[in-house]
């Protein structure tokens, strides 16, 4: 067998193997920006003979296709010549054990989920062709050594099956450090003294038997040397048979594979540890759960699971980048192995090994097992402990970092009998301690779990609700407060789930906004108003001006100005009947920006009214810079005022400076006659709330309008 040394200079080629064209693409593009050359194969038979051809040093194999899937494809290339040396990354969209071990089965070298990290994967690559180049060179050692332990019989042993008799070369006594004389002062014993005692009575045993028995063996331990040192011996034997077909000899040889062992850890390290930390991996961490669950069943013990993540590490990234995150990842993993190394924890539960413990899920997310818990006080302290410990500073390439993390907590057996649903109620609960504030912990509560449900049902909802038409809107109108008539009216989104019922807006707008999907909701709503309102002006009815409150989500990122423009061309309605109403909130996320925002809706003659006045900021900077047609005072103040004294101050101040900067003032949250006139008295312009009218259907919009109502002191009766 001859080797062709590489060129390290050549550019790594990869073959990617995938039936999804689109993947292939993508993976194509990730590879290439990572120096690779690339070749694709739709299938997993074309890619068998692709890599005959091409000989790759790096195959990406998705193992669901058609036909032969990535498992039998990665056990074809195996068999072909050069097909051991290929690393072989498995990609897949099937996260789970099973999967992860019949992959490593097959033969592969690795294996990642989907959705896959574009900018890791080429490092990833990277990683596993040096890994691939320390197999094969391993490999080539072994290939020399067993060829000249072949041809000058090295390490070579024997017994005599008839007289017992045992002899030994000087160099399997040199090779197994069991001294330097003649083979004639080697014993039997001798032989055996430098194996391990941890190994020693089993192999002994197996070796006897075999000599018993008169056959055949192979055997792998570990060994000790006289100065500490230890080695790993592959030590096999066969029978030879004399003419007569008796057994004559045991003939063995001795074979130092220390190094392929040590190869096989570095494959075993790289598949189930942490390239970055050096951490048991999630394949790892689920795999000890696993364990841990079967010693608690039988032990008739429990044990607490700890989900940590890094609070706002995504900042760390975006200001610092990616390399000053990594090494504050180290930083961290590092703190926290010292941490759960205290005497007290580690005699507590059992373990002085904080790796039995310890693992990363991936990202900035850790996991902690404490195992024969016996008191949540216990749990709640080492809880409190990593609190303490994480937020200490950590300098990084002359930057004093420092970050804090959020625990969720489950328990086995009170949270769950399996891995997944431990993990997942420990993630619940961290979510609850981001939710509470960040940098403090949660014990999993069951209608924690409950509320996640529900969360992502209602998630999951709203993506289809645009699409069945679901939504709808309400109209409040709003009254002039001094010829007391309808002069427009605010449009309020309803959602009429088609099980639920009407799902109140204070439900599933913040879940739209966390998700992203309020945006499509902001363009429907602007594109409905109008439509509404400029059917009902062409139809020869008076509604005034339609108000549309945009949620404050990302709102320079929202296309407002295309959404606002689109919609009054589609509508044929002219600006000056519509206004954008905005919280203080969406200001001061980035003042210059919204501000510009709002300045081009106002060149387009769109009225702008800042809603819920009174309780953000509330600074008369951005009224000053900004002018703003309207300002809401917010409901709270009005529906208390009667109530709270203080509330009538707030008022008549907002009032009185909306009238000195010449902006308009709707007091909102009217209900009562008292507060009706309570607003009217201090000045404000407008007014709306329930004792006019509650948020209405667009049909009985319309009868308020026909009617031509006027809400005063005369028609209390008919208002309420």
């Amino acid at each position: 067998m001859i080797y062709n040394m590489p060129n390290r200079q050549e550019t790594p080629l990869v073959l990617i193997v995938d039936d999804d064209l689109s993947m292939r693409l993508a993976m194509k593009a990730a590879m290439q920006k990572a120096g690779f050359q690339v070749v694709l194969a739709e299938n997993g038979q074309d890619g068998v003979s692709l890599f005959s051809r091409t000989e790759p040093s790096l195959v990406l194999l998705d193992v669901v296709m058609p036909g032969m899937d990535g498992f039998e494809t990665c056990e074809a290339i195996r068999n072909l010549s050069g097909g051991c040396y290929a690393q072989i990354l498995m990609v897949t969209g099937l996260n789970d054990v099973a999967s992860a071990e019949k992959a490593f089965k097959a033969g592969a070298d690795g294996f990642v989920s989907k959705p896959i990290n574009w900018m890791m994967l080429g490092h990833r690559g990277r990683y596993m062709l040096r890994a691939g180049q320390a197999f094969k060179e391993l490999s080539r050692a072994r290939f020399r050594l067993e060829k000249t332990q072949k041809m000058a019989q090295l390490g070579n042993w024997e017994i005599d099956l008839q007289s017992g008799e045992f002899t030994c070369s000087d160099q399997a006594v040199s090779l197994l450090g069991i001294g330097g004389g003649a083979n004639s002062h080697v014993s039997y014993n001798d032989f055996l003294s430098s194996v391990a005692s941890t190994e020693r009575d089993e192999i002994v045993e197996k070796l006897s038997d075999a000599i018993r028995e008169r056959r055949s063996f192979r055997l792998s331990y570990k060994i000790i040397h006289p100065d500490g040192s230890h080695r790993y011996i592959l030590n096999q034997g066969e029978v030879l048979y004399n003419e007569k077909h008796l057994p004559l000899i045991l003939l063995g040889a001795v074979q130092d594979v220390t190094l392929q062992k040590l190869a096989e850890e570095e494959i075993k390290r790289l598949a189930f540890y942490d390239g970055l930390t050096g951490l048991p991996n999630r394949l790892l961490f689920m795999n000890r759960m696993e364990r841990e669950i079967r010693a608690a069943q039988r032990n008739n013990t429990s044990f607490a699971l700890l989900y940590l993540d890094l609070d706002q590490f995504k900042r760390i990234n975006d200001t610092f980048g990616h390399y000053v995150g990594d090494f504050l990842l180290k930083r961290v993993s590092a703190s926290l192995q010292k941490c759960i190394h205290c005497t007290d924890i580690a005699s507590r539960f059992g373990s002085d090994d904080p790796e039995k413990m310890l693992s990363r899920l991936g990202g900035d997310e850790f996991t902690i097992i404490l195992s024969s818990v016996t008191d949540t006080d216990h749990v709640a302290m080492i809880a409190r402990r990593l609190l303490q410990e994480i937020p200490r500073p950590y300098s990084i390439e002359g930057n004093e970092i420092t970050i804090t993390t959020s625990i969720g907590i489950s328990m086995h057996p009170a949270d769950g009998h399996d891995a997944n649903l431990l993990l997942k109620h420990a993630d619940t609960a961290m979510y609850q301690a981001k939710n509470a504030g960040r940098n403090n912990y949660q014990f999993f509560r069951k209608e924690l779990n409950a509320q996640a449900v529900e969360r992502f049902s209602l998630e999951r909802d709203i993506t289809r609700a645009l699409e069945r038409k679901e939504f709808m809107l309400y109209y409040q109108p709003k009254i002039d407060l001094r010829s007391m008539r309808i002069v427009g009216a605010e449009a309020l989104i309803r959602w009429n789930h088609p099980e639920r019922g009407m799902v109140p807006p204070g439900k599933f707008i913040p879940i739209a906004e966390e998700s992203g999907q309020i945006v499509p909701i902001n363009q429907w709503v602007v594109r409905e108003a109008t439509s509404q309102w400029q059917e009902w002006l062409s139809a020869g009815l008076e509604p005034g001006v339609v108000a549309v409150n945009l949620s404050g989500y990302q709102f320079a990122q929202q296309k407002v100005l295309q959404t606002v423009s689109e919609a009054l061309q589609k509508a044929e309605m002219s600006p000056e009947y519509l206004e954008i109403e905005i919280t203080e909130n969406i200001l001061m996320q980035n003042i210059g920006e919204a501000a510009a925002i709002l300045k081009q809706l106002k060149d387009m003659r769109v009225k702008v009214s800042l809603d819920d006045f009174g309780t953000g900021y509330s600074s008369l900077s951005y009224l000053t810079s900004f002018k703003v047609d309207t300002i809401k005072i917010d409901r709270s103040f009005v529906m208390s005022c009667t109530e709270q004294p203080n509330n009538l101050i707030v008022i008549k101040a907002i009032i009185a400076m909306g009238q000195s900067l010449g902006i308009k003032i709707v007091a909102e949250g009217v209900e009562t006659a008292q507060q009706l006139e309570i607003v009217r008295e201090y000045g404000a312009d407008e007014a709306q709330g329930y004792y006019f009218s509650r948020p209405v259907p667009p049909g009985d919009f319309i009868e308020l309008l026909d009617k031509e109502m006027v809400w005063g002191s005369q028609a209390k009766e008919t208002a309420a």
